[in-house]
């Protein structure tokens, strides 16, 4: 009974499910998911921890580059809880403000030009390992 078990706790933490929102959607890098939802990146690994051991997410490591998406096995059963509650997922503004955040920080995937001090830039993914996953 240690998997559901896992799987309930790594989702009932609001942070982690800020995680699998945005990995819900595309591939991203730590560095990525760290800006976007404004922690530290040894806070997130904890995290990212949690819902590896739950078997929640793959990784995938292009150079020092460590890019993580929700495992497929867990896809439809994440989706299922999304279609549920749509309504106030819709409504909600953190996930909003991630997904904006997200978005402008992927767009400088490539660029070798950072614009602050700890803002690593990854190299752009191959299209298949960047495709939505749902």
């Amino acid at each position: 009974m240690n998997g559901p078990v896992a799987f309930a706790y790594a989702l009932g933490d609001q942070t982690r499910w800020r995680i699998v929102m945005l990995i819900m959607e595309r591939t991203l890098c730590v560095c990525e998911l760290a800006d976007a939802l404004r922690i530290p990146q040894s806070t997130l690994s904890s995290h990212l921890a949690t819902l590896r051991g739950a078997g929640m997410v793959e990784v995938l490591k292009t150079e020092k580059w460590a890019f993580y998406r929700l495992a497929a096995e867990v896809r439809p059963i994440v989706k299922a809880i999304c279609d549920h509650y749509a309504g106030e997922l819709k409504k909600d503004a953190t996930l909003k403000s991630d997904r904006k955040l997200i978005a402008e920080r992927v767009a400088l995937r490539g660029q070798t030009d950072c614009k602050g001090p700890r803002r690593a830039i990854p190299p752009k993914l191959p299209a298949s390992a960047d495709a939505p996953c749902c």
